[in-house]
């Protein structure tokens, strides 16, 4: 009995013993505190998500990006669209110089020239535009104006009886266009000789923005030429119609009238002239003893040409001939 008595007291006088030592280190070291979560980022997708280690839930306007009312506005509608325009014109720019690529690697001419002329006709840069005019130019020298064969033309053997009027008006082209293609300088013609023949529609498009007229076959570019327009916005728009061919011809001025020659005629060695349209009369294509007025606003109304230029358009085009005069 007095044995338990002394182990009870030794065991009480040790734990008042380790009481003490714990009190002892929470008066060195401070009470133990549970310790808070961080503040979590706030799911708001409008909020910068930020833990400043402070308790307060408070957030400051440092804190947000941009307000709600600023994300639900729509965007300008003209800055979408002109946007997605140019990204349209972009992609489908550069999917079509890769796609004239590929055709002339294949040696596909008629394609490549088709897929440049569309591309010539939407662009803007002048430098880019000269550049496609330079490949136009050297294919359709050879789909065009050469007797290779090309999905642009047919070949026709000459019969007995034949002349180049009637092939010329069997195709409902000019037979002077026919000499031009096929590189004849007399109207002498074989039987049994093969002559290239462009079937399709052939138009002209005069663009006074950048004073060229451009000959089309089937609305496809196929030669340009440098020209003068009207002083004083003369030269009107729209859609005619060629009516008449002249050789050396007399001009008919307010002033009178002035014969081939005439240092007073100012028509040059061709006059292809337009079919009468309501108030407008008198208007045509002529070539010119001024080359200094090619690229200017010079003339009365008439669109001008280098002498040389209008004699070579003069073969090409024929009555009914369709004249687009734009802006």
């Amino acid at each position: 009995m007095k044995y338990l008595m002394y182990r009870i007291i030794i065991s009480l006088f040790c734990i008042l013993l380790i009481q003490n030592h714990f009190v002892a280190i929470e008066r060195a070291f401070g009470k133990d505190k549970t310790i808070k979560p961080a503040r979590l980022a706030s799911p708001d997708p409008f909020l910068k998500p930020e833990n400043t280690g402070k308790e307060s839930d408070h957030i400051s306007e440092a804190d947000i990006l941009f307000t709600i009312d600023e994300a639900d506005k729509e965007p300008d509608e003209d800055v979408v669209q002109k946007t997605a325009t140019e990204k349209t014109k972009k992609n489908k720019s550069t999917l079509t110089h890769k796609s004239v690529s590929e055709y002339l690697k294949k040696g596909k001419k008629f394609e490549a020239r088709n897929e440049l002329s569309d591309l010539y006709f939407r662009e803007t840069d002048n430098k880019k535009k000269n550049e496609i005019k330079n490949t136009l130019d050297e294919l359709n020298e050879v789909l065009v104006f050469s007797r290779t064969p090309s999905p642009d033309a047919v070949f026709y053997e000459v019969k007995p009886g034949d002349s180049l009027v009637k092939i010329a008006k069997k195709f409902d082209t000019s037979y002077e266009f026919i000499m031009r293609v096929n590189k004849k300088s007399r109207t002498l013609i074989k039987v049994g000789e093969r002559l290239k023949i462009l079937k399709g529609e052939l138009s002209l498009l005069v663009d006074k923005s950048d004073y060229t007229l451009t000959i089309l076959l089937n609305g496809h570019f196929i030669k340009q030429y440098p020209i003068g327009i009207g002083k004083s916005n003369k030269t009107p728009v729209g859609v005619f119609v060629v009516d008449n061919k002249l050789v050396n011809p007399t001009w008919y001025s307010p002033e009178g009238v002035y014969k081939y020659g005439h240092p007073e005629n100012v028509l040059g060695t061709r006059w292809i002239g337009f079919e009468d349209r309501n108030d407008l009369y008198g208007y045509g294509i002529h070539g010119t003893a001024d080359p200094d007025s090619i690229g200017k606003d010079m003339s009365n109304g008439c669109i001008r040409m280098k002498n040389e230029d209008v004699e070579e358009l003069f073969d090409f085009v024929k009555a009914k001939t369709r004249v687009v005069m734009q802006e």
